[in-house]
């Protein structure tokens, strides 16, 4: 019997192969760079820009022979905060969801299997699935906020 990690390598590969797409970590036919013509790497979008996808963007610790180096002290700019402004436009990407708490819990497998079949069948994230399952049973109960009464959630 095929353990849960198998089956959800299989169904992600079936997946993957139902919509052409090669498994990224897969190298066969991937041919090497030419180390001598950055240009032709892939992937950048030209000269000055940072690749938000590249855990190094805007990152100068190497590979800027010739380039002059970032003055010891930049200037200190404000933070939007202290001047009142608002924050500055994120980049391209998702858009920013609604403040969470951080919340670790552990659950049953048979729970956590019933979990992955929702998944797959609603094709919701488990984030959804669980803050939709606990609302439902809240409300069940007849829980409350009792911080949307007072008004009191921000204040610290």
């Amino acid at each position: 019997m095929p353990s849960f990690a198998e089956k959800a390598r299989q169904a992600q590969a079936e997946k993957r192969a139902g919509r052409d797409e090669k498994d990224p970590a897969d190298l066969s036919g991937a041919q090497e760079p030419d180390w001598d013509n950055p240009g032709s790497w892939g992937g950048d979008d030209g000269p000055g820009t940072d690749n938000p996808a590249s855990g190094n963007a805007g990152d100068s610790a190497g590979g800027n022979d010739g380039q002059e180096p970032e003055p010891a002290d930049p200037p200190k700019r404000p933070s939007p905060a202290s001047t009142g402004r608002a924050r500055p436009a994120r980049r391209r990407g998702r858009p920013r969801g609604p403040e969470r708490v951080p919340l670790t819990v552990r659950i049953l497998p048979p729970t956590d299997r019933k979990l992955t079949v929702a998944v797959e069948q609603t094709g919701l994230n488990p984030q959804t699935l669980v803050e939709d399952a606990l609302e439902a049973y809240f409300r069940r109960l007849k829980i409350q906020d009792p911080g949307a009464e007072t008004g009191s959630e921000g204040a610290a």
